[in-house]
């Protein structure tokens, strides 16, 4: 399977910034996904929606995506050199988030195919020759029509769909349900296989049902050496240098304080389960500045050094 496995880091707003993936990269993940850009707020020259488009020269090959729900302006962002400068374009028609919804965008054109497919149209038709990809969960409340709207997406332009495999009412609790991946895969059109995956038997078990390959989202928060897991290649991880790179990675755009509000949430998930760890996350939360970050973190592996290193 390590030699045939596609992997996703899956877009996760707040989480997939530029450093992050750069780390995943190291851990041989084959595609990265901005976190979700507003169509609209690029569009109108948003500052901060264009900053999130910053990447590391080495991700590489990376999708931008981008969120809405009016053609014309979706078709005008992904012409914004920012957005240009990416090998592909994916299109947010998953997110469940309800502020998110409540303004026709992400999951709300689940309900809604027929624009849906306009936005799809307008955005290839823009991007031309390069990938455009479409990422949507199965339905609403229920997956009646999941199979009809992997469909549209095919006939609307889309290279390939990202299936998070459950509802927007799950939002992201119970168990992703991957009963109907056989039958959304003889669509044809390559389907990339996201919730849960967390080990190489569901890898396998999703590669056998007709997936194309898999986008990893939660599972590599704090993890980014999952995809080597995935793939059942060598790797060394050690967190603390994983931290601090992370940290002086957001410090070659943002100021201190936004990058010391900016780790806590990503410590957070690289001590996580870890013996004592929420002792540090507690004094990380209280950091205005980067050191103040790093500082307990160091203090806390020079304590544990045994929990610093995983293989």
């Amino acid at each position: 399977m390590s030699d045939s496995l596609f992997t996703v880091l899956a877009p996760m707003a707040g989480y997939t910034d530029f450093a992050f993936r750069a780390i995943c990269r190291d851990y041989g993940v084959g595609l990265t996904v901005t976190e979700m850009v507003s169509s609209k707020a690029l569009v109108m020259g948003n500052t901060l929606s264009r900053r999130m488009l910053y990447r590391a020269d080495t991700d590489k090959p990376c999708f931008c995506q981008i969120f809405g729900h009016e053609p014309e302006v979706m078709a005008d962002s992904v012409l914004i050199d920012e957005v240009a400068a990416y090998e592909g374009v994916d299109i947010n028609m998953g997110c469940p988030v309800r502020k998110i919804v409540s303004s026709g965008d992400g999951s709300a054109l689940l309900e809604d195919p027929s624009l849906a497919s306009r936005c799809i149209s307008a955005v290839k038709k823009a991007i031309g020759d390069k990938p455009l990809s479409v990422k949507f969960r199965l339905g609403v409340s229920d997956s009646e029509r999941a199979v009809y709207f992997t469909e549209m997406c095919r006939d609307s332009g889309a290279d390939f769909v990202t299936v998070h495999f459950r509802t927007r009412r799950q939002m992201y609790s119970g168990d992703a349900d991957y009963t109907l991946l056989p039958q959304l895969a003889r669509v044809g059109i390559p389907i990339i296989a996201n919730g849960d995956v967390t080990s190489r038997d569901k890898c396998a078990r999703l590669l056998d049902m007709g997936a194309s390959g898999v986008a990893v989202g939660r599972g590599a928060l704090g993890r980014p050496y999952i995809f080597a897991e995935l793939a059942d290649k060598p790797f060394e991880f050690d967190t603390f240098a994983a931290i601090e790179r992370h940290s002086q990675l957001l410090s070659e755009i943002f100021e201190e304080r936004v990058v010391a509000n900016e780790m806590k949430k990503h410590v957070a998930a690289y001590l996580k389960g870890k013996r004592n760890g929420k002792v540090v996350v507690t004094e990380v939360m209280c950091a205005h500045t980067p050191e103040q970050v790093l500082q307990p973190c160091r203090e806390f592996f020079d304590t544990y050094p045994e929990l610093r290193y995983i293989r």
